[in-house]
């Protein structure tokens, strides 16, 4: 059998090579070499302008968790140079996504004179327009996918648009950009909210990304800088801690805030009052208790599912910003598609949140059903989307006869081959020097082949493998329940191995994702 690491190679399809370039040391003038955004210094010079001139400027963003990493990003950036801003996030509710004509108007009506928006306006044809139809500049941060042409703004930056490279990045990694260039200087603060963006908008974790977020994360203190320590807590800043505790409070707010209220989270990144930043902490997490409270609304929507039907199409009263986390919950717990409807705030349509497992492709269901579609978009797996209210029941038969129709396509995952005395904290240290994880580069995925199901231990009620190997190595299972594993003599556990910590002891554990009845 071939080494830990020529395993871990061969699974990341890297050589020797390779693996000496993903782990050599970054730091800021490495990041910093060889690349700049198109007209970058035109861009900085036209925004100082307005600043010289003493001239109105607000940063329009968005309610999600790179939106508001970039709008924070912007605002603090004017507040190193002693300017004073003014900044707007929408509410999904009353504004929707992108800067609005409405909200161009009450620009205009306010005296504005120059618009930055980010992580949106690539495609905010009409309200750019007015926008420049009353002399008021605008200058477009996005990163979405262009419609067509670009905006009548004055100036834009986007990470493949404006050629920084062939790699998708976030709105708040192109805010962060700018704000280098404008200070001329690094700055570690900003460079921290960008980097939560790369993994709360899920950007593949390649060459810029990728760097960006291991020079944050190798140079992360303790203590330098309360909002962030406030929202991870007691944990180790580090991609998990992003995509699993700060980047979920971020995005409660925009979840469910329906009104203005919502510009409340800014001062939290910003403010250099810690009362203020205190009294911020406490509505973030209030609304992430709200949003706990309220996902476990899935119970109920559990309760009256049909199993029998190939796909979960519900109508629910909640907010449109809970129903991803229902349709997120059905689509994982049963394996199959899922789309959750709310009423819009006409009454007149219903808006969706669809969640598909591996297999299959919602923006493929979506295409071949856009007769029934108001609007739609996303991903394989994840898309929203809005139809008339009288078009419900046609739309789910549609859409439950197309899931019938293209059944899932088994995706074999590959994995790397482990024993049991392989499990050690050495071979740990290698895993984690190929991270972070994330998109376009997940955490290796093992096998413990053969493993006899008679040695496994389980919970007081039978449901999950806690089995103890030794003084400080386990194997977890949750959802396993005993009767379905004790179906076979022998199994393949399928997981991955992590350090845990609980009450000062520290051991290691291999966390079972799935297992399959051994063939050998």
């Amino acid at each position: 059998m071939k080494t830990f690491l020529e395993r871990l190679l061969d699974y990341y399809q890297l050589n020797e090579d390779d693996y000496k370039k993903l782990i050599a040391p970054v730091s800021v003038d490495s990041f910093l070499a060889g690349r700049k955004f198109d007209n970058i210094e035109k861009i900085v010079e036209f925004v100082k302008s307005f600043v010289t001139n003493n001239k109105k400027i607000i940063v329009y963003g968005d309610y999600d968790a790179d939106g508001i990493m970039a709008t924070s990003i912007i605002v603090k950036m004017f507040q190193y140079i002693g300017y004073e801003i003014h900044s707007y996030i929408p509410n999904r509710y009353q504004d929707g996504y992108g800067i609005n004509l409405e909200n161009a108007k009450k620009i205009v009506e306010d005296g504005f004179d120059l618009v930055i928006t980010v992580d949106n306006g690539i495609s905010a044809f009409e309200p750019i327009d007015y926008l420049k139809a009353n002399n008021v500049s605008v200058v477009v941060f996005d990163h979405h996918e262009m419609q067509g042409s670009i905006p009548n703004c004055d100036y834009f930056m986007h990470p493949t648009l404006s050629n920084y490279g062939e790699v998708a990045s976030s709105g708040a990694f192109t805010s962060f950009m700018f704000s280098v260039a404008f200070l001329g200087r690094f700055d570690k603060y900003l460079s921290i909210l960008a980097s939560i963006s790369l993994i709360s908008d899920m950007m593949p974790l390649k060459e810029y990304n990728r760097e960006l977020l291991r020079l944050v994360i190798s140079s992360y203190k303790e203590g330098e800088f309360l909002p962030i320590d406030l929202l991870k807590e007691q944990d180790t800043f580090n991609e998990v801690t992003i995509g699993m505790k700060i980047a979920p409070k971020i995005n409660s707010v925009g979840r469910l805030i329906d009104s203005t209220l919502i510009n409340q989270i800014i001062p939290f990144f910003v403010s250099n009052d810690k009362e203020k930043v205190m009294d911020c902490l406490t509505w973030i997490n209030d609304c992430n208790f709200e949003r706990k409270e309220l996902s476990k609304n899935v119970i109920d929507v559990d309760s009256f599912k049909d199993t029998n039907e190939p796909a979960f199409v519900l109508k629910v009263d909640e907010k449109e910003g809970i129903i991803g986390l229902i349709s997120n919950f059905l689509t994982s717990k049963y394996k199959k598609p899922s789309i959750v409807f709310t009423k819009d705030a006409t009454g007149n349509s219903y808006k969706g949140s669809c969640r598909a497992p591996e297999g299959f492709n919602v923006v493929e269901a979506f295409e071949a059903l856009k007769d029934y579609l108001i609007t739609f978009g996303g991903h394989a797996l994840a898309g929203g989307c809005s139809i008339e209210a009288d078009k419900f029941d046609e739309f789910k038969e549609k859409f439950n006869q197309y899931v019938s129709e293209h059944p899932l396509v088994k995706v074999e995952k590959e994995t790397i081959p482990l024993l049991i005395r392989e499990l050690t904290f050495e071979n740990l240290e290698i895993i984690k020097s190929f991270s972070p994880f994330g998109e376009g580069m997940k955490a290796p995925l093992f096998t413990l082949p053969r493993i006899k199901t008679n040695s496994l231990t389980f919970s007081k009620d039978q449901k999950h493998i806690l089995t103890q190997i030794g003084m400080s190595t386990k194997l977890v299972g949750f959802n396993l329940p005993k009767e379905k594993v004790l179906a076979y003599d022998f199994v393949d556990l399928i997981g991955t191995m992590r350090k845990s910590e609980y009450r000062g002891f520290i051991s290691l554990e291999f966390n079972i994702s799935d297992f399959e009845q051994s063939n050998k």
